[in-house]
């Protein structure tokens, strides 16, 4: 396609101002240090930044490209993914451009390393056979128990690291006491998905990003005709944890402030209630339905909105390459709605070079080409596309790359922009949450759907616990990072 030459020139300056927007606000919501000195992201109390003054006031150099590295000596490091390793999937496509890149430097897929995934981490390293670089489901757990490398020194001699060129406060959240062990990888949003022939059947106009919760309650029932097992949406009872800085603007992901954790807010227990109250209880959500009507309805597991007949479903930007693939109607996202403010709920992956590893120079540029190299996210771009995860690097020709993606739609675009005052999800990266979770949080989940507890009753505990277990985990870290 040829584009005219002021087209162009519009379009570069829009993907730079969205750019240097996106980096300047994302730089804000980092928080302070914690009590013990544990650099966290106070996503809560993100600022929202001025996309147009941030366009105007800031510049960002391009870096330069990189350079293999001369040496005849090959290096074969083994690497840990549960991303798509088949023949022709998204890793193998990554590690080939690495190495095309890097030809001193051969990359194996470490194919032992699977589910559960701490546990065969934990079984690897016991046995000494780790691999040099791994991708992270619990990076406190990694860094409590000394698996990591502390990757400071290494980033603090690459100029290609610096707050101008990625997202400084997504990196901190893989720093703890000062020391960097983790990296992001990936950068998803919470969202909800909409079948666009749906509204246009029931001539409902398709709200805009600044949407609220009681105009998705309205919506659902309109678009609801049971006697054609059309309803109105899927996953509604999964938005209680995303909508709580929703419902309280001070708080973040998880009820945490930037220093603990806030179960006993009426926040946390209002966002609870509304996904438990209107997800699993109101016939307008798909959930209020038994597993075996649904499957009488489409088949057996088969999604109802898949198909075409429920209107909007809650998932994540993960799942918008498989759309764009599947999806047999038109559709788009929204940004998950407001209540008494609005926050986009995004999602990090993570990944780290191993403290065993016998080549940690060569993981520690293997693990840059996924994290913050411009050349790696170019490539990405090119290979793995439709490439869902958005970059993580402040860089106008990785942007301008992944904005022109078939895939993504004016909703999506509308996104990208709530990512400056979203908050991060505390699972993978907040000291001692995952056990939290596992062991205390998720109990109550059935009993809440059942009426058997409420929020307000458990609050106190949830209170107690959570930070019972992040004092705890806290311990491990200090201990491993002195």
């Amino acid at each position: 396609m040829s584009w005219g030459t002021s087209r162009m020139k519009m379009k570069k300056s829009m993907s730079l101002m969205m750019v240097l927007a996106l980096s300047t606000a994302l730089a804000a919501c980092g928080g302070g240090n914690n009590a013990n000195n544990t650099a966290e992201t106070n996503t809560g109390n993100a600022t929202t930044t001025n996309e147009a003054n941030t366009g105007t006031n800031t510049t960002t150099n391009e870096p330069a490209a990189e350079e293999p590295a001369k040496t005849d000596e090959v290096v074969t490091i083994k690497y840990a993914t549960w991303g798509d390793k088949a023949d022709n999937g998204a890793e193998m496509k990554r590690i080939k451009a690495f190495e095309a890149a890097h030809p001193n430097i051969k990359v194996e897929i470490d194919k032992s390393m699977d589910w559960p995934w701490d546990e065969k981490l934990a079984a690897a390293a016991a046995a000494n056979k780790l691999p040099d670089v791994t991708w992270l489901f619990n990076v406190p757990l990694a860094v409590g128990s000394g698996w990591l490398e502390d990757l400071t020194p290494y980033l603090e001699q690459d100029p290609d690291f610096s707050s101008d060129k990625i997202y400084g406060n997504l990196s901190d959240t893989g720093k703890y006491n000062g020391k960097q062990f983790a990296l992001p990888h990936g950068l998803f949003s919470w969202v909800i998905v909409i079948n666009k022939d749906l509204f246009a059947k029931a001539n409902i106009p398709i709200p805009g990003p600044n949407w609220t919760l009681s105009e998705l309650e309205e919506i659902s029932k309109k678009l609801t005709n049971f006697n054609e097992q059309q309803f109105g949406i899927d996953g509604a009872a999964g938005m209680g944890d995303v909508l709580i800085p929703n419902f309280n603007p001070s708080l973040g992901a998880s009820t945490w402030d930037g220093t603990k954790y806030n179960y006993t807010d009426p926040a946390w227990a209002e966002a609870i209630n509304w996904a438990n109250n209107f997800g699993m209880k109101d016939k307008s959500s798909l959930q209020s339905y038994t597993k075996e009507q649904r499957d009488k309805w489409y088949g057996k597991d088969i999604s109802g909105f898949n198909i075409g007949k429920v209107g909007m479903v809650f998932d994540a930007t993960w799942s918008l390459g498989w759309y764009k693939d599947n999806l047999k109607f038109n559709w788009d996202v929204l940004p998950v709605p407001g209540v008494n403010g609005q926050k986009a709920g995004l999602v990090t992956d993570y990944a780290g070079v191993t403290k065993s590893s016998q080549h940690k120079k060569e993981a520690v540029e293997f693990l840059k080409w996924m994290t913050y190299s411009k050349d790696g996210w170019l490539n990405r771009i090119k290979d793995e596309a439709p490439l869902a995860s958005m970059p993580l690097v402040n860089d106008p020709a990785v942007w301008d790359a992944w904005l022109n993606q078939k895939f993504v739609t004016p909703g999506i675009k509308e996104i990208v922009k709530a990512i400056p005052n979203g908050v991060l999800e505390t699972f993978k990266y907040q000291p001692g949450f995952a056990d939290f979770t596992s062991k205390v949080k998720d109990k109550y989940n059935e009993k809440f759907q059942k009426g058997e507890a409420r929020p307000e009753d458990v609050a106190a505990e949830l209170q107690e616990q959570s930070m019972k277990y992040y004092n705890e985990a806290m311990e491990k870290i200090n201990e491993a990072t002195k």
